[in-house]
This record gives structure tokens, C-alpha cells and sequence, in this order.
């Protein structure tokens, strides 16, 4: 039984790792999407 518990502690501890990974890694994405927003405005002026 102790290792359907660590087992079941080990895939949710895998999955908030991934799920706070993508969350950062979509603030990246967004902030580089605003920068490369800005500079196409820029070259438009």
C-alpha cells in the first residue's frame, strides 16, 4: 500500500511541476509576443 501512495504522490508532484512549466513558459511566450507587437508598430511608423 506504500508504494500506491508514493506512486500516487509522485505523478500529482509530476503534474504541478508541468502545469507551473507551462504557466511560465506562457508568460514568456506573451511577453515576447508584446515585444515583437511593439516593434512591428514601431517599423510601421
Amino acid at each position: 500500500m506504500f508504494y500506491l501512495a508514493a506512486a500516487f504522490i509522485a505523478v500529482w508532484v509530476a503534474v504541478t511541476g508541468y502545469l507551473l512549466y507551462l504557466g511560465s513558459r506562457q508568460r514568456q511566450l506573451e511577453q515576447e509576443l508584446e515585444v515583437l507587437q511593439e516593434m512591428l508598430q514601431d517599423k510601421r511608423k
